[in-house]
Protein backbone atom coordinates (compact mmCIF):
# COMPACT_ATOMS: atom_id res chain seq x y z
CA UNK A 1 0.00 0.00 0.00
CA UNK A 2 1.30 3.64 -0.38
CA UNK A 3 2.36 5.56 -3.43
CA UNK A 4 4.84 2.98 -4.23
CA UNK A 5 7.76 3.75 -7.11
CA UNK A 6 9.20 1.01 -9.28
CA UNK A 7 11.71 2.32 -11.16
CA UNK A 8 14.71 1.41 -9.31
CA UNK A 9 12.86 -2.06 -8.81
CA UNK A 10 12.58 -2.80 -13.43
CA UNK A 11 15.92 -1.67 -13.53
CA UNK A 12 16.47 -4.29 -11.12
CA UNK A 13 15.08 -7.07 -12.65
CA UNK A 14 15.95 -6.12 -16.16
CA UNK A 15 19.56 -5.23 -16.66
CA UNK A 16 21.85 -7.68 -17.92
CA UNK A 17 25.38 -8.69 -15.93
CA UNK A 18 27.75 -6.53 -18.16
CA UNK A 19 25.00 -3.89 -16.78
CA UNK A 20 25.37 -3.61 -13.40
CA UNK A 21 27.83 -2.94 -10.74
CA UNK A 22 28.67 -3.33 -7.29
CA UNK A 23 29.30 0.64 -6.48
CA UNK A 24 30.27 4.18 -7.16
CA UNK A 25 33.67 3.64 -8.15
CA UNK A 26 33.09 0.62 -10.49
CA UNK A 27 30.44 2.45 -12.30
CA UNK A 28 32.62 5.28 -12.88
CA UNK A 29 35.61 3.38 -14.10
CA UNK A 30 33.61 2.31 -16.66
CA UNK A 31 31.59 5.32 -17.62
CA UNK A 32 35.49 7.12 -18.08
CA UNK A 33 36.94 4.30 -20.14
CA UNK A 34 33.84 4.76 -22.58
CA UNK A 35 34.05 8.77 -22.43
CA UNK A 36 37.95 8.11 -23.37
CA UNK A 37 37.27 6.07 -25.99
CA UNK A 38 34.94 7.88 -27.56
CA UNK A 39 35.34 10.93 -30.46
CA UNK A 40 32.76 13.22 -31.69
CA UNK A 41 32.32 14.93 -35.02
CA UNK A 42 30.06 16.50 -37.34
CA UNK A 43 29.41 15.04 -40.49
CA UNK A 44 26.73 16.36 -43.66
CA UNK A 45 24.13 14.22 -45.03
CA UNK A 46 26.04 14.08 -48.25
CA UNK A 47 29.28 13.19 -46.71
CA UNK A 48 27.86 9.59 -45.21
CA UNK A 49 27.20 6.69 -46.95
CA UNK A 50 25.91 2.65 -45.70
CA UNK A 51 27.50 -0.03 -46.69
CA UNK A 52 26.97 -3.71 -46.36
CA UNK A 53 29.72 -5.97 -45.98
CA UNK A 54 29.70 -9.45 -45.20
CA UNK A 55 26.21 -9.10 -44.54
CA UNK A 56 26.82 -6.21 -42.04
CA UNK A 57 25.73 -2.65 -42.18
CA UNK A 58 28.33 -0.15 -41.86
CA UNK A 59 28.04 3.47 -41.71
CA UNK A 60 31.08 5.70 -43.31
CA UNK A 61 31.66 9.32 -42.90
CA UNK A 62 33.82 11.92 -43.68
CA UNK A 63 36.79 10.51 -42.89
CA UNK A 64 36.38 7.62 -44.77
CA UNK A 65 35.94 5.23 -41.98
CA UNK A 66 33.33 2.72 -42.09
CA UNK A 67 32.31 2.29 -38.48
CA UNK A 68 29.44 -0.89 -37.02
CA UNK A 69 26.30 0.77 -35.22
CA UNK A 70 24.74 0.12 -32.56
CA UNK A 71 21.04 -0.56 -32.37
CA UNK A 72 20.07 2.59 -30.92
CA UNK A 73 21.99 4.72 -33.45
CA UNK A 74 20.93 2.95 -36.49
CA UNK A 75 17.34 3.91 -35.37
CA UNK A 76 18.62 7.84 -34.77
CA UNK A 77 20.19 7.24 -38.32
CA UNK A 78 17.41 6.19 -39.81
CA UNK A 79 15.03 8.84 -38.23
CA UNK A 80 17.06 11.39 -39.21
CA UNK A 81 16.13 10.96 -42.91
CA UNK A 82 12.36 9.63 -42.36
CA UNK A 83 13.17 6.36 -43.14
CA UNK A 84 11.33 3.41 -40.67
CA UNK A 85 14.35 1.41 -38.64
CA UNK A 86 11.78 -1.30 -37.76
CA UNK A 87 11.10 -1.99 -41.40
CA UNK A 88 14.85 -2.02 -42.95
CA UNK A 89 16.10 -3.82 -40.23
CA UNK A 90 14.31 -6.82 -41.59
CA UNK A 91 15.55 -6.06 -45.23
CA UNK A 92 18.70 -7.91 -46.63
CA UNK A 93 21.39 -5.72 -45.62
CA UNK A 94 22.51 -4.42 -49.34
CA UNK A 95 18.72 -3.31 -49.83
CA UNK A 96 18.51 -1.58 -46.47
CA UNK A 97 21.74 0.29 -47.23
CA UNK A 98 20.50 1.59 -50.73
CA UNK A 99 17.71 2.95 -49.32
CA UNK A 100 19.70 4.81 -46.32
CA UNK A 101 21.78 6.28 -49.36
CA UNK A 102 18.65 7.86 -50.92
CA UNK A 103 18.04 8.99 -47.89
CA UNK A 104 21.13 10.69 -47.39
CA UNK A 105 21.55 12.16 -50.55
CA UNK A 106 17.74 13.28 -50.57
CA UNK A 107 18.35 15.37 -47.17
CA UNK A 108 21.65 16.48 -48.32
CA UNK A 109 19.48 17.74 -51.28
CA UNK A 110 17.25 19.66 -49.27
CA UNK A 111 20.30 20.81 -47.13
CA UNK A 112 18.53 19.35 -43.48
CA UNK A 113 20.29 20.29 -40.65
CA UNK A 114 24.12 18.87 -39.91
CA UNK A 115 24.65 16.07 -37.77
CA UNK A 116 26.92 15.28 -34.83
CA UNK A 117 28.15 11.52 -34.42
CA UNK A 118 29.74 9.97 -31.65
CA UNK A 119 31.89 6.78 -32.08
CA UNK A 120 33.39 4.69 -29.73
CA UNK A 121 36.70 2.67 -30.44
CA UNK A 122 36.99 -0.44 -28.26
CA UNK A 123 38.22 -2.67 -31.23
CA UNK A 124 35.62 -2.53 -33.54
CA UNK A 125 34.17 1.22 -34.09
CA UNK A 126 31.21 1.86 -33.27
CA UNK A 127 29.05 4.52 -33.73
CA UNK A 128 26.42 4.97 -30.62
CA UNK A 129 24.81 8.01 -31.66
CA UNK A 130 23.92 10.01 -34.54
CA UNK A 131 22.39 13.50 -33.21
CA UNK A 132 21.55 17.13 -33.70
CA UNK A 133 24.56 19.71 -33.30
CA UNK A 134 22.54 21.58 -31.02
CA UNK A 135 22.61 18.55 -28.08
CA UNK A 136 24.71 18.98 -25.54
CA UNK A 137 26.02 16.33 -23.88
CA UNK A 138 26.83 15.32 -19.96
CA UNK A 139 29.10 12.51 -19.81
CA UNK A 140 28.20 9.43 -17.45
CA UNK A 141 31.40 9.81 -16.03
CA UNK A 142 31.26 13.15 -15.23
CA UNK A 143 28.01 12.68 -13.47
CA UNK A 144 29.40 9.94 -11.40
CA UNK A 145 31.77 12.74 -9.83
CA UNK A 146 28.73 14.44 -8.76
CA UNK A 147 27.20 11.63 -7.86
CA UNK A 148 30.48 10.93 -5.67
CA UNK A 149 29.63 13.96 -3.74
CA UNK A 150 26.31 12.24 -2.10
CA UNK A 151 28.44 9.58 -1.52
CA UNK A 152 31.03 10.80 0.31
CA UNK A 153 27.75 12.46 2.66
CA UNK A 154 27.11 8.96 3.42
CA UNK A 155 24.29 8.40 0.65
CA UNK A 156 24.78 4.79 -1.45
CA UNK A 157 22.78 2.16 -3.18
CA UNK A 158 20.81 -0.02 -1.32
CA UNK A 159 21.42 -3.79 -1.70
CA UNK A 160 19.07 -5.80 -3.99
CA UNK A 161 18.22 -9.73 -3.98
CA UNK A 162 20.03 -11.90 -6.90
CA UNK A 163 17.24 -11.79 -9.41
CA UNK A 164 16.50 -14.51 -12.23
CA UNK A 165 19.21 -13.14 -15.05
CA UNK A 166 21.90 -15.41 -16.32
CA UNK A 167 25.48 -14.73 -15.51
CA UNK A 168 25.12 -12.19 -12.45
CA UNK A 169 27.14 -12.60 -9.66
CA UNK A 170 26.38 -12.63 -6.11
CA UNK A 171 27.89 -12.74 -2.44
CA UNK A 172 25.85 -13.52 0.68
CA UNK A 173 24.66 -10.00 2.54
CA UNK A 174 25.98 -8.72 5.39
CA UNK A 175 24.77 -6.17 8.70
CA UNK A 176 25.97 -3.49 6.74
CA UNK A 177 24.88 -4.04 3.02
CA UNK A 178 21.03 -3.89 5.09
CA UNK A 179 19.69 -0.14 5.03
CA UNK A 180 17.47 1.18 7.79
CA UNK A 181 14.13 -0.07 6.60
CA UNK A 182 15.04 -2.35 3.77
CA UNK A 183 12.54 -5.50 4.12
CA UNK A 184 12.62 -8.59 2.47
CA UNK A 185 16.24 -8.54 2.82
CA UNK A 186 17.97 -10.44 5.96
CA UNK A 187 21.64 -10.98 6.59
CA UNK A 188 23.12 -14.06 4.69
CA UNK A 189 20.85 -13.54 1.75
CA UNK A 190 22.25 -13.75 -1.83
CA UNK A 191 22.68 -9.99 -3.28
CA UNK A 192 24.11 -8.83 -6.69
CA UNK A 193 25.47 -5.60 -8.21
CA UNK A 194 21.92 -3.21 -7.64
CA UNK A 195 21.51 0.34 -8.18
CA UNK A 196 24.24 1.29 -10.06
CA UNK A 197 23.39 0.40 -14.04
CA UNK A 198 25.10 1.62 -17.37
CA UNK A 199 24.81 0.71 -21.07
CA UNK A 200 25.89 1.84 -24.18
CA UNK A 201 22.66 4.41 -24.32
CA UNK A 202 22.11 4.96 -20.90
CA UNK A 203 23.15 5.41 -17.04
CA UNK A 204 20.69 5.04 -13.77
CA UNK A 205 21.34 5.26 -9.80
CA UNK A 206 19.20 4.87 -7.06
CA UNK A 207 20.81 5.81 -4.02
CA UNK A 208 19.48 6.68 -0.28
CA UNK A 209 20.77 8.34 2.33
CA UNK A 210 20.21 5.56 5.71
CA UNK A 211 21.84 8.29 8.26
CA UNK A 212 19.60 10.98 7.71
CA UNK A 213 16.61 9.48 8.78
CA UNK A 214 13.46 11.50 9.79
CA UNK A 215 11.28 10.10 12.97
CA UNK A 216 11.49 6.72 14.61
CA UNK A 217 9.96 3.13 14.16
CA UNK A 218 6.78 2.72 12.10
CA UNK A 219 6.93 7.09 10.96
CA UNK A 220 11.23 6.69 9.83
CA UNK A 221 11.30 7.97 6.64
CA UNK A 222 14.68 7.74 4.78
CA UNK A 223 15.87 10.16 1.66
CA UNK A 224 16.17 8.95 -1.78
CA UNK A 225 17.05 10.13 -5.08
CA UNK A 226 16.86 8.33 -8.83
CA UNK A 227 19.30 9.59 -11.02
CA UNK A 228 19.02 8.95 -15.07
CA UNK A 229 21.34 10.02 -18.10
CA UNK A 230 21.65 9.94 -21.55
CA UNK A 231 25.09 10.01 -23.55
CA UNK A 232 23.02 9.68 -26.52
CA UNK A 233 19.72 11.14 -26.66
CA UNK A 234 17.56 8.63 -25.11
CA UNK A 235 16.43 10.40 -22.23
CA UNK A 236 17.22 13.96 -20.70
CA UNK A 237 19.56 13.98 -17.41
CA UNK A 238 17.24 13.60 -14.53
CA UNK A 239 16.75 13.72 -10.88
CA UNK A 240 14.12 12.15 -8.75
CA UNK A 241 13.82 12.89 -5.52
CA UNK A 242 11.69 11.28 -2.35
CA UNK A 243 10.66 10.09 1.04
CA UNK A 244 10.59 6.65 1.49
CA UNK A 245 9.39 4.36 4.28
CA UNK A 246 10.79 1.54 3.09
CA UNK A 247 13.16 -0.26 -0.01
CA UNK A 248 12.59 -4.18 -0.51
CA UNK A 249 15.37 -6.01 -1.82
CA UNK A 250 13.85 -6.21 -5.26
CA UNK A 251 14.19 -2.15 -5.00
CA UNK A 252 10.45 -1.76 -4.52
CA UNK A 253 10.42 2.01 -3.11
CA UNK A 254 7.47 1.86 -0.26
CA UNK A 255 5.46 4.20 1.04
CA UNK A 256 7.41 7.64 -1.17
CA UNK A 257 6.45 10.95 -0.12
CA UNK A 258 7.19 14.37 -1.07
CA UNK A 259 8.54 13.22 -4.48
CA UNK A 260 9.76 15.92 -7.10
CA UNK A 261 11.62 15.53 -10.48
CA UNK A 262 14.24 17.57 -11.92
CA UNK A 263 14.73 17.36 -15.39
CA UNK A 264 17.43 18.73 -17.54
CA UNK A 265 17.09 18.39 -21.32
CA UNK A 266 20.23 18.25 -23.62
CA UNK A 267 18.83 20.64 -25.93
CA UNK A 268 17.76 24.24 -25.41
CA UNK A 269 18.07 27.75 -23.98
CA UNK A 270 19.31 25.88 -20.21
CA UNK A 271 23.47 25.26 -20.36
CA UNK A 272 23.62 21.79 -18.77
CA UNK A 273 26.74 23.37 -16.56
CA UNK A 274 24.58 25.53 -14.76
CA UNK A 275 21.62 22.96 -14.50
CA UNK A 276 24.25 20.83 -12.73
CA UNK A 277 25.62 23.62 -10.08
CA UNK A 278 21.44 23.73 -9.41
CA UNK A 279 21.38 20.30 -9.33
CA UNK A 280 23.87 20.11 -6.45
CA UNK A 281 22.59 22.94 -4.69
CA UNK A 282 19.35 20.98 -4.40
CA UNK A 283 21.45 18.08 -3.04
CA UNK A 284 22.81 20.06 -0.45
CA UNK A 285 19.91 21.21 0.90
CA UNK A 286 17.86 17.99 0.46
CA UNK A 287 20.51 16.51 2.59
CA UNK A 288 21.46 19.28 5.26
CA UNK A 289 17.77 20.22 5.84
CA UNK A 290 17.02 17.03 8.00
CA UNK A 291 16.19 19.12 11.08
CA UNK A 292 13.79 21.55 9.67
CA UNK A 293 11.78 18.57 7.94
CA UNK A 294 11.45 16.36 10.82
CA UNK A 295 9.92 19.47 12.22
CA UNK A 296 7.41 20.06 9.82
CA UNK A 297 6.61 15.83 9.31
CA UNK A 298 6.05 16.19 12.71
CA UNK A 299 3.92 19.28 12.71
CA UNK A 300 1.63 17.79 9.79
CA UNK A 301 1.41 14.87 11.78
CA UNK A 302 -0.33 17.08 14.26
CA UNK A 303 -2.19 19.42 12.69
CA UNK A 304 -5.87 18.46 12.28
CA UNK A 305 -7.65 20.29 9.46
CA UNK A 306 -11.21 19.79 10.50
CA UNK A 307 -13.50 17.37 12.31
CA UNK A 308 -14.87 16.01 8.74
CA UNK A 309 -14.48 16.14 4.89
CA UNK A 310 -16.39 19.64 4.30
CA UNK A 311 -14.28 21.23 6.65
CA UNK A 312 -11.19 19.88 5.84
CA UNK A 313 -11.46 20.45 2.15
CA UNK A 314 -12.61 24.05 2.60
CA UNK A 315 -9.19 24.64 4.79
CA UNK A 316 -7.26 23.38 1.91
CA UNK A 317 -9.08 25.24 -0.98
CA UNK A 318 -8.71 28.12 1.16
CA UNK A 319 -5.27 27.65 2.13
CA UNK A 320 -4.53 27.19 -2.28
CA UNK A 321 -6.13 29.92 -3.13
CA UNK A 322 -4.76 31.62 -0.61
CA UNK A 323 -1.13 31.40 -1.75
CA UNK A 324 -1.82 30.43 -5.35
CA UNK A 325 -1.05 26.30 -5.16
CA UNK A 326 -2.86 25.26 -8.01
CA UNK A 327 -4.75 22.49 -6.60
CA UNK A 328 -8.38 22.06 -7.34
CA UNK A 329 -11.23 20.89 -5.06
CA UNK A 330 -11.89 17.80 -7.32
CA UNK A 331 -7.76 16.84 -6.67
CA UNK A 332 -7.70 17.69 -3.46
CA UNK A 333 -10.87 15.67 -2.52
CA UNK A 334 -9.25 12.54 -4.46
CA UNK A 335 -6.45 13.19 -2.18
CA UNK A 336 -8.78 12.82 1.15
CA UNK A 337 -10.31 10.14 -0.33
CA UNK A 338 -7.13 8.09 -0.94
CA UNK A 339 -6.16 9.05 2.98
CA UNK A 340 -9.14 7.78 4.23
CA UNK A 341 -8.50 4.23 2.20
CA UNK A 342 -5.35 3.72 3.35
CA UNK A 343 -5.84 5.08 7.34
CA UNK A 344 -3.57 2.25 8.32
CA UNK A 345 -0.89 3.54 6.19
CA UNK A 346 -0.83 7.41 6.30
CA UNK A 347 -2.84 7.42 9.52
CA UNK A 348 -5.71 9.89 10.83
CA UNK A 349 -7.11 11.29 7.22
CA UNK A 350 -8.13 14.56 8.94
CA UNK A 351 -4.35 15.58 9.58
CA UNK A 352 -2.14 17.38 7.14
CA UNK A 353 -0.04 14.68 6.77
CA UNK A 354 -2.58 12.39 5.42
CA UNK A 355 -3.99 14.95 3.12
CA UNK A 356 -0.66 15.58 1.67
CA UNK A 357 -0.15 12.03 1.29
CA UNK A 358 -3.41 11.02 0.11
CA UNK A 359 -2.75 13.76 -3.01
CA UNK A 360 0.60 12.19 -3.80
CA UNK A 361 -0.47 8.98 -3.85
CA UNK A 362 -3.45 9.80 -5.99
CA UNK A 363 -1.33 11.79 -8.32
CA UNK A 364 0.02 8.07 -9.71
CA UNK A 365 -2.74 7.64 -11.40
CA UNK A 366 -2.24 10.70 -13.50
CA UNK A 367 -1.03 9.93 -17.40
CA UNK A 368 1.78 12.65 -18.01
CA UNK A 369 4.61 12.49 -15.99
CA UNK A 370 4.80 16.37 -15.72
CA UNK A 371 1.05 16.89 -14.31
CA UNK A 372 2.06 14.32 -11.42
CA UNK A 373 5.09 16.44 -10.57
CA UNK A 374 2.84 19.67 -10.89
CA UNK A 375 0.12 18.06 -8.43
CA UNK A 376 3.36 16.45 -6.26
CA UNK A 377 4.98 19.77 -5.93
CA UNK A 378 1.79 21.43 -5.05
CA UNK A 379 0.65 18.93 -2.41
CA UNK A 380 4.55 19.48 -0.87
CA UNK A 381 3.66 22.98 -0.49
CA UNK A 382 0.81 22.24 1.58
CA UNK A 383 3.00 21.16 4.47
CA UNK A 384 3.54 24.68 5.18
CA UNK A 385 0.17 24.79 6.60
CA UNK A 386 1.68 22.92 9.74
CA UNK A 387 1.02 24.37 13.20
Amino acid sequence: MGNNLHAASSEWANRPADQRFWNLSDLHTACLASKEGSTVTSARFGDLRMTAEFDTLAIVGPDCQPARMTHYAFGQLAGAIGAPAGYLRELPPGIAAQAMNVGFARNSELNRTDRELLYHQNGDRTLRACLSRRYEREWDADLCLHLRALEHAGWRAPAGRTPSIKGIPSRAATPADILPGQINLAVGDAISPSGYYASDHDLFAFMAAPDRVIGAGTDAMMRGVFVRNSEVGDACLSFTFFLMQAVCGNHIVWGAQGVHEVRVRHTGSSPMRRALREFEGELRRYHDAAPEEERMLVSAKRTILGSNKDEILAALVKYCKGHSIPLSEKRLGEGYATAVAHQDWYGDPRTLWANVAGLTHASQQIGYSDDRAIVDRAAGRLLAMAN
